[in-house]
């Protein structure tokens, strides 16, 4: 399985052309107050720098490795290491993935460089890979 994703997409852009439109209409519109528009513009500014640089992420699965990358983060498992892959579902329904080694060692995996949970659990599965799911921890 392959996967790559890239910061410069079209939902990031939408959401970057939207969100600036709504500063502007408050701005013209509503008169905002002016230290609301800067710390509406300040909240956006790390999504239109990552626009900017256009970060690529992603991730490898093959029948020897994992291999994973966001930025200049990279690393790479062998599926003979890994004991077992933690999905840890968050308060904010968001998902923290580790992959936990033979020696009880948890390496945390970016998620600007996963798929679908679904996709990389069936993927996971699909390989021989025990899969822990832990809701709310």
């Amino acid at each position: 399985m392959n996967y790559e994703n890239s910061a410069r997409s079209f939902k990031s852009l939408l959401i970057l052309i939207f969100y600036f439109s709504f500063i502007l209409i408050l701005n013209y519109l509503v008169s905002a107050h002016i230290f609301v528009i800067i710390f509406l513009v300040l909240i956006v500014l790390p999504l239109a720098f990552d626009i900017g640089r256009n970060k690529k992420s992603g991730i490898k699965i093959s029948n020897k490795e994992i291999i994973w990358f966001s930025g200049n983060f990279k690393g790479q498992i062998y599926l003979s290491d890994i004991s077992c892959v933690e999905f840890k579902k968050r308060l904010d329904l968001s998902y923290r993935i580790r992959l936990v080694d033979q020696n009880n060692n948890k390496t945390l995996l970016p998620a600007e460089a996963l798929p679908r949970v679904n996709t990389l659990e069936q993927t996971l599965k699909l390989y021989g890979i025990r899969v822990v799911n832990k809701k709310f921890n």
